[in-house]
């Protein structure tokens, strides 16, 4: 069976390396509208249309390589509707429990424990190290964040956003489309739609627009450029988000860390540009893509193409 990814960016290139090590795929493929290149790490490159002209729904399984919920729901409603089934990509470093239930489309990163009774919906993103307690329900379409903890018996909705070292009582309600911030302890049921952030979690106050992605139920059909002030994209939270997840284990100021300096290599470089461009639905080219140096280049440069400038 040959497996496509939906989606050639970072994640996507870190989704080929867990599915080329499981040894499960006759052939792993990318699709990407955005992308020209014609492969990428020895794995060919399709257009949706080119890609729907090449393969069968027989012969093919596809996980969702986005990492942005509201993308992700899209994107797998899209190849769904084409006649294609989701796969399952689990790293061989990932515990599932045998009564476990895991989604089509769903990816588990290394490291995650998925405990006994567990169920993870359709198209979720497990990263790295998550554990997910027993008796939890991940719902479709949800991202949970790296070192994220999931307590026993709690229900997580669908499309909702758990960041990275999140923490989660167990026993508790995660709304739909709702937002938990980077590190959060909570300890109560999360409202739908809601963003909570802190130790104790607490709510945003009204008005601020403090979550990372946009809601899906005030910006259907919209892409972070559209659509009015208050339903787009909170661009300073969400390119933090993007541009910490490259570089994990890494102490430092995004602020004041420069292209230039000694952990700042190219790899690491052209990881955040990925990420943003896969983030943002943005394209940077040639010398656009070298003033990236800093935090703040980045999202001068982030809001210019959004249109955006103040």
């Amino acid at each position: 069976m040959i497996l496509a990814l939906y989606g050639a960016g970072a994640i996507g290139r870190e989704f080929r390396q867990i599915a080329v090590r499981s040894g499960e795929w006759s052939e792993v493929i990318f699709i990407d509208d955005r992308s020209d290149a014609k492969e990428i790490a020895g794995s060919p490159v399709f257009h949706f249309q080119m890609f729907r002209r090449k393969y069968s729904p027989e012969d093919v399984r596809f996980v969702v390589s986005i990492g942005e919920p509201k993308h992700r729901l899209e994107t797998f409603e899209r190849m769904t509707r084409a006649g294609y089934r989701g796969g399952v990509l689990i790293d061989r470093t990932a515990y599932v429990s045998p009564d476990a239930e895991v989604g089509e489309g769903t990816a588990v990163y290394m490291g995650a424990y998925i405990g006994s009774q567990a169920r993870v919906g359709k198209n979720c993103f497990i990263s790295r190290n998550v554990s997910v307690g027993h008796d939890a329900i991940v719902n479709d379409h949800t991202r949970l964040g790296v070192n994220a903890f999931v307590g026993g018996h709690t229900k997580i909705g669908r499309r909702a956003y758990i960041g990275a070292g999140a923490m989660l009582r167990d026993r508790i309600r995660i709304g739909d489309e709702s937002i938990v911030a980077l590190g959060a302890a909570v300890f109560e049921d999360v409202p739908d739609g809601a963003t909570v952030f802190g130790n104790p979690a607490r709510i945003s106050g009204e008005g601020k627009d403090t979550s990372v992605y946009v809601s899906g139920k005030k910006a259907e059909g919209k892409t972070a450029a559209e659509g009015t002030e208050k339903d787009r994209v909170s661009i300073p939270e969400l390119y933090w988000d993007v541009f910490s997840s490259c570089f994990e284990g890494v102490d430092f100021n995004p602020v004041r860390f420069r292209y230039h300096d000694e952990d700042w290599t190219s790899l690491e470089h052209m990881k955040l540009i990925a990420a943003l461009e896969d983030a943002f639905h943005v394209s940077f080219k040639g010398l656009e893509v070298m003033r990236i140096k800093s935090y703040e280049d980045g999202l001068k440069m982030i809001k210019k193409k959004l249109g955006r400038e103040s």
